[in-house]
């Protein structure tokens, strides 16, 4: 009925070109969106299954946060974050009493972190919020040092 120019001129398809670069295009951006996500999940696993890491490098947080406003240069910083960190993971390795006072310093630091992130509508919300972080994240210190002790 129709010959081969007016079927391509009525049934313009597009190339098999463009609609194969758009393909990759599209798997390209989704392997990279979700490798960013696994890499970031995996961390945040890793920093809960090692919970003397969290609290050294919240600790190492907290020094760069109450100093960040004296603008030292930054090898101040990283130097002071490092021997933060490092004398922190000896002292919670060697002393139990060090283990207790930095489970103690993370939980509350969590819970005060997720009640700012989260957010709440009132007092209570936020008291509940805390005290619901607070537990978990002392149960998970609980277990960690368990888990590490064992090993």
């Amino acid at each position: 009925m129709y010959n081969d120019y007016e079927e391509s001129f009525y049934y313009d398809k597009s190339s098999s070109i463009s609609s194969d670069v758009s393909g990759e295009a599209i798997g390209l951006g989704l392997g990279l969106g979700v490798g960013l996500i696994s890499t970031i999940i995996s961390g945040l696993l890793f920093l809960i299954a090692r919970i003397d890491i969290l609290s050294s490098s919240l600790l190492g947080l907290l020094f760069y946060l109450l100093t960040y406003r004296f603008e030292w240069n930054e090898p101040v910083y990283i130097i002071g974050v490092i021997a933060i960190v490092s004398v922190s993971m000896m002292l919670q390795h060697i002393f139990k009493v060090f283990r207790i006072l930095y489970g103690v310093f993370t939980c509350v630091a969590v819970s005060l972190f997720v009640s700012t992130f989260i957010g709440y509508s009132t007092d209570a919300n936020m008291y509940k919020t805390m005290a619901i972080c607070f537990g978990v994240t002392a149960a998970w210190t609980t277990i960690s040092w368990k888990c590490i002790i064992n090993r």
